[in-house]
C-alpha cells in the first residue's frame, strides 16, 4: 500500500474514530445521554473533513519533508 493511501486512511478512519471515542467519553463523564445516532454524525463529519482537508495536507507536508 502506498504512503499516500495510508495517510488518507488514517485521516479518514482512525482520526475520526478517536475523536468520536473521546467525545463519547466526555459526554459519559458529564452524565449526558449517549445516543449512537448523534455520534454517527460526528464520525461522518470528521471523516469527510479528514478526507478532503487533513489527508491531502498531511500528504503534502510529508512529501515536502522527504524532498528536503
Amino acid at each position: 500500500m502506498s504512503k499516500g493511501v495510508k495517510i488518507m486512511l488514517f485521516a479518514a478512519l482512525l482520526l475520526p474514530a478517536s475523536i468520536t471515542i473521546v467525545r463519547i467519553m466526555i459526554d459519559y463523564f458529564w452524565g449526558r445521554e449517549i445516543e449512537m445516532l448523534s455520534y454517527l454524525a460526528v464520525f461522518l463529519g470528521s471523516a469527510v473533513g479528514g478526507l478532503f482537508f487533513a489527508g491531502p495536507f498531511m500528504y503534502t507536508v510529508l512529501k515536502n519533508k522527504e524532498e528536503n
